[in-house]
């Protein structure tokens, strides 16, 4: 049995029509930033497009493209200019929690008080 080579994921970052970012993550970028133009690939490029290519990053694993996606996306979009210009971003952590990863608080139920009738 052969084993295929594994294939990194990578982080991009690509510039619409508008001027505004769009982030995201792929194996095979090329292919993704072809199908972003053909209307195929995400709601928000499809309107806003066509999108070229400004910045790109190898990531290794999905986990650790995931991490950097989001850090990039929370980014103003002046800081996110200046990142694809080359200024420096440290690497989310290893067990980095995102906001979805909160825990979620419970609402305490109040029992309803049954009206006494006279």
């Amino acid at each position: 049995m052969k084993r295929r080579a594994k294939v990194e994921w990578s982080l991009y970052v690509a510039e619409c029509a508008d001027g505004s970012y769009y982030t995201g993550i792929a194996k095979d970028i090329e292919k993704r930033i072809d199908s972003h133009n053909s209307g195929k690939g995400a709601k928000y490029t499809a309107t806003h497009g066509p999108v070229t290519l400004v910045f790109q990053e190898p990531q290794g694993d999905y986990s650790t493209a995931l991490r950097r996606e989001y850090q990039v996306k929370s980014l103003s979009k002046e800081r996110k200019i200046r990142f694809v210009a080359g200024e420096k971003l440290a690497k989310p952590k290893k067990k980095a929690k995102m906001t979805f990863h909160r825990k979620k608080i419970k609402k305490r139920r109040t029992k309803r008080r049954a009206r006494k009738t006279l």
